[in-house]
């Protein structure tokens, strides 16, 4: 947002406040108004969308805790900042405690308050951008975006979309090509973890060693040029989807690990002797027919009908 729409409400009861304030940001190109009160305050609030909300502590009425207690329900999008002469510890704990994004102490430095303004107006553009591309990856990826005429495909769909309401693993089976990381990711915007991370791993792209370390790591000093824990796979998806690609390609030894997580939901870091949590929808894909490899030996029964449910 470009500073002339960021637009700031000023709350106090003092004029020479309320005018310095302004003079202070009108510098900085920002659109602004006042309030000498806290009853015409939240009146603003109720009837503008506002960005910023710089709220004195103490006013006669309804004073700055109660203003910024109102304004979370009216607009909880809008930070609000608390000015006070009377900073303590237990106001501070409270105006957060309410919702405040900080709080200044009076008199204060207008290159404090710049700062501190800069610093709201980057953190609101970085929460846009992040809203509308959420917003961009549901509508490229829903099953409505998926367009095919064979009654075969519009069966699977709906099966997709009943599965997108679950919670269960899910084993998506298909040539390549197909779109098969297209039909995990509809399922993932349909679900109830749209709101949490995508992840795709192609399983078929690492060796055993890579993809082991890539699903569940390893602890510092448990083997050489182990240097330091890193975040893995499992622990990146918390809270959404992991999306494993060509799953019958991986070992024997990677099944079993990959059976254990799915039986207890936690995991073991190479060198490590705590569990992880693991909190992430599976789906599974492969251009490989499992149950013939089940047959033949080369892929775990028990994890194919763990997959496959």
């Amino acid at each position: 947002m470009s500073r002339e729409r960021t637009r700031i409400l000023i709350v106090d009861d003092e004029e020479i406040v309320r005018e310095s304030l302004s003079a202070w940001l009108e510098k900085d190109g920002y659109t602004l108004a006042t309030a000498p009160d806290g009853e015409t305050a939240l009146e603003r609030i109720r009837d503008e969308r506002w960005s910023i909300l710089l709220v004195d502590l103490k006013m006669p009425g309804i004073d700055g805790l109660h203003v910024l207690e109102q304004s979370r329900k009216l607009q909880p999008e809008a930070a609000a900042v608390i000015m006070t002469a009377y900073a303590t510890v237990d106001t501070a704990v409270e105006a957060m405690k309410l919702g405040a994004y900080d709080y200044l102490v009076k008199p204060f430095d207008p290159e404090e308050l710049s700062l501190m303004i800069q610093k709201i107006v980057s953190q609101q553009a970085l929460v846009r951008e992040n809203v509308l591309l959420r917003k961009v990856l549901k509508r490229e990826y829903r099953f409505r975006d998926l367009i095919s005429k064979s009654p075969a495909m519009q069966a699977v769909f709906d099966l997709a979309r009943t599965a997108a309401r679950s919670s269960s693993t899910i084993l998506v089976l298909g040539e390549s090509g197909t779109g098969k990381e297209l039909l995990a990711r509809a399922v993932h915007a349909e679900s109830p973890r749209s709101q949490g991370p995508f992840v795709a791993v192609s399983c078929a792209a690492l060796t055993e060693t890579l993809l082991e370390s890539e699903l569940f790591g390893h602890e510092k000093g448990a083997f050489t040029g182990a240097v330091a824990r890193r975040k893995v796979k499992f622990e990146m998806a918390q809270g959404g989807t992991l999306f494993l690609d060509e799953i019958g390609d991986i070992s024997p030894k990677l099944q079993l690990d990959l059976l254990r997580v799915l039986e207890d939901r936690r995991f073991f870091r190479v060198g490590g002797s705590e569990s992880v949590p693991v909190d992430a929808r599976i789906i599974a894909a492969t251009n490989k027919d499992l149950q013939k490899a089940v047959a033949e030996g080369s892929f775990r029964e028990d994890l194919f009908y763990r997959l496959n449910v």
